[in-house]
C-alpha cells in the first residue's frame, strides 16, 4: 500500500505544470540515528513530498500529496494530523499518524475531517518522514462554533481500540479560558477540565484530568507521548513589574520504552525573579519524582549588563537525588559583543572540587553564521546529577542558487550530546521558463496561504530593525519596519521565542512582552503578534 502510494504522489507531482518550488533536503543526525532525504514539490494548490532514509538500521520512507480545489482539502498518503483537545492548555503539541485518504471541508458551518487507511507508526526525523501502517481505522474530527465563545468538538477514531472524546471550548472574554473533554482513547476512559486566566498581575493555568494508567488517544507503538494526569497547575504572580513568583506541579504518564506501559511522573517547581539595579536575580527550586527515585535540586542565578557590550552572569546550583550525595556546582559567564555581528565568551564551571575554562561565540554574516555557547539543562533523568552544562554548536553555510548546509548539537532527554547535519537546496520553475531559482513565481502563494506576521517594537513603540524570533526551529529576523512574516499551507500553532541574543544592531534587550505560542491563519485573518522589548543599554544607569 505503502508503494503505491509513493508512487501515485510522483505521477500526480510530475504533472503539475504551474509555479512549482522544489525542496531538497538530506543529511546525517545522531539524535535520531538517521541519515536520509526528502524532496517536497509545492505549487499554489498542490503539495507533494516523497522521502526516506536508514533509522536505526531499518530503512523507513512515506509520502504525503494534498490539493486544494475551492474550500475543500483532499489528502493522499500519509498525514500528521493534530489531536489537540480543548483541555490540553499545558501541551498543543498532541498528534496522531495515519496512511490512506481524507479531506477537510466546511460542513454546516462546522469543521470536518475525516480519513481512512490506518494507523501508523511514526518514525519520523527533520530528515524524512517515516511511517509503518499498524491497523485499520477510520478517522472523523468535527468542530462546531456553537456562539461567539463557545466552540463543541469531537474527536473519534474507529479501530481495534476504540477512540471518542467530546469537548466543550468556552472563552467568555480574552482573558479567559475554560474548557471540559471527556470519554474514552484507547478503550480506556478519560475526563478532564481546565482552566487558563490571564490578568496584568497573574498568569493561571489548571487542569485535573482522570485517566487510567493504560490511556492512549490512539493505541500505536509511536509516537510516543506523555499524558497530562490528575493536578496540573501553573501560576505566575507580578505585582510590580520587576518582581514576579511562579510555582507549579505538573503529574504525567510517561511512556515506558517501546511499550504501551506508562508510569507517572510528578514534577513541582518554584522561581522567584527580582529587577534591580540592572540586575536580574533568579531563585529555582525543583522536585521530581520519577521511576520511584525522587530529586530536589535548587538554582540561583544573577545576570548583569556591566555595559552595552558586556554581559556578566553566575549561577549556583544544588541537587540531590534519593540515597545519593549532594551536587554542587558554580558556573560564571562573561559575554563580550566586539560588533553587531560578532561575539566571545567564557564559561568557569568549579564542580567536585575541580574547575574547567570554556571558550564560545558567535559570528554572524551573508554567508556563514555560527553560534557557540555553553548552557546548562536541568535533566531529571540524569543521576546523581540532573544538571548538564554543554556546548550548543549551530553552523550555518548560504550559497548562491538557495543551497544551504547546516550543523548542530543538541542535548538528547538523558543528558547526551547529539549532533545533526543537514542539507538544503530550493528551485523554482515555472511553466514557460528557464529553470532555477526565480522564473518569475510568486513565491509566496506557492509556499503557503497561511502566514504568520507581526512587529517587534521598543517601548516607545517604534520599530526594532533586525530582531530575531524563533518560531520552532526556524529563526525569522525583521525588516526595517520591524515585520516579519512566515508563510505555510496549514495552519499549525508553533512554541515562539524572541532571540535577543541574535538581534543584529548591537543593542542589549530584554523582552517586555511577547507570547509564548503563535498560530499561522489565512492572510486576511492572521491577528498580528506585537513584541515589545526595551534597549537596557539605552536606559538611565540610576534606574
Amino acid at each position: 500500500m505503502r508503494a503505491w502510494l509513493i508512487v501515485t504522489v510522483l505521477l500526480v507531482g510530475l504533472t503539475a505544470a504551474r509555479g512549482q518550488v522544489f525542496e531538497i533536503a538530506g543529511g546525517s543526525s545522531s539524535l535520531y540515528q538517521a541519515q536520509g532525504g526528502s524532496i517536497t514539490e509545492k505549487t499554489p494548490n498542490f503539495n507533494a513530498s516523497i522521502g526516506g532514509g536508514v533509522l536505526e538500521g531499518k530503512f523507513v520512507g512515506g509520502a504525503n500529496a494534498t490539493r486544494v480545489v475551492g474550500d475543500t482539502q483532499y489528502i493522499l498518503g500519509d498525514d500528521y494530523i493534530p489531536f489537540v483537545l480543548p483541555t490540553d492548555i499545558f501541551d498543543t503539541s498532541h498528534y496522531l499518524v495515519a496512511l490512506g485518504a481524507g479531506l477537510k471541508e466546511k460542513i454546516a458551518g462546522a469543521d470536518l475531517f475525516s480519513f481512512a487507511g490506518a494507523l501508523s507508526n511514526d518514525f519520523s526525523t527533520p530528515l524524512f518522514e517515516g511511517v509503518r501502517a499498524e491497523s485499520p481505522a477510520g478517522i472523523l474530527f468535527l468542530e462546531k462554533k456553537v456562539t461567539t465563545g463557545l466552540k463543541l468538538s469531537s474527536h473519534t477514531v474507529f479501530s481495534s481500540h476504540m477512540t471518542s472524546i467530546e469537548g466543550v471550548d468556552w472563552t467568555p472574554d480574552k482573558q479567559t479560558h475554560l474548557a471540559l473533554s471527556g470519554g474514552i482513547g484507547g478503550g480506556t476512559p478519560y475526563g478532564a477540565a481546565s482552566m487558563a486566566l490571564t490578568r496584568p498581575w497573574l498568569d493561571l493555568k489548571a487542569a485535573y484530568i482522570q485517566a487510567g494508567p493504560q490511556f492512549h488517544r490512539v493505541v500505536v507503538q509511536m509516537p510516543m507521548m506523555s499524558e497530562p494526569d490528575r493536578e496540573n497547575v501553573v501560576a505566575t504572580i507580578k505585582p510590580v513589574r520587576y518582581f514576579s513568583v511562579s510555582a507549579g506541579r505538573q503529574n504525567f504518564l510517561s511512556p515506558i520504552g517501546m511499550t504501551q506501559n506508562q508510569i507517572r511522573t510528578t514534577v513541582n517547581e518554584g522561581t522567584g525573579t527580582l529587577q534591580i539595579a540592572r540586575t536580574a536575580l533568579t531563585g529555582s527550586i525543583f522536585q521530581s519524582v520519577f521511576h520511584g527515585t525522587s530529586d530536589i535540586a535548587t538554582a540561583y542565578t544573577a545576570d548583569r549588563n556591566i555595559t552595552s557590550a558586556i554581559h556578566v552572569s553566575g549561577s549556583y546550583l544544588v541537587s540531590r537525588a534519593t540515597k545519593e550525595p549532594k551536587i554542587r556546582d558554580f558556573i560564571w559567564t562573561t559575554t563580550e559583543r566586539l560588533t553587531s555581528r560578532l561575539n566571545v565568551s567564557e564559561m568557569v564551571n568549579r564542580s567536585q572540587g575541580q574547575t574547567t575554562v570554556s571558550f564560545g561565540g558567535g559570528v554572524l554574516a551573508n554567508l556563514v553564521s555560527v553560534n557557540a555557547d555553553y548552557q546548562t539543562y536541568y535533566v531529571p533523568m540524569r543521576r546523581p546529577s540532573p544538571f548538564e552544562e554543554a556546548l550548543i554548536l549551530d553552523v550555518q553555510l548560504h550559497f548562491i542558487h538557495g543551497l544551504t548546509l547546516h550543523g548542530a548539537t543538541f542535548v538528547a532527554p538523558d543528558g547526551s550530546q547529539q549532533y545533526t547535519a543537514d542539507a538544503q537546496a530550493v528551485f523554482v520553475r515555472q511553466q514557460g521558463a528557464s529553470e532555477g531559482l526565480g522564473g518569475g513565481v510568486a513565491i509566496g502563494s506557492v509556499l503557503g496561504k497561511k502566514v504568520i506576521q507581526g512587529r517587534v517594537v521598543d517601548a516607545a513603540g517604534k520599530p526594532v530593525a533586525g530582531a530575531a524570533v524563533v518560531i520552532d526551529q526556524k529563526v525569522v529576523y525583521t525588516d526595517d519596519d520591524g515585520a516579519f512574516m512566515v508563510r505555510e499551507h496549514a495552519a499549525h500553532t508553533h512554541k515562539f521565542i524572541v532571540a535577543l541574543d541574535q538581534f543584529l544592531d548591537g543593542r542589549v534587550y530584554r523582552v517586555t512582552s511577547a507570547p509564548t505560542e503563535v498560530q499561522s491563519a489565512d492572510e486576511g485573518d492572521a491577528i498580528p503578534v506585537i513584541v515589545v522589548v526595551e534597549s537596557i543599554s539605552d536606559r538611565d544607569p540610576k534606574e
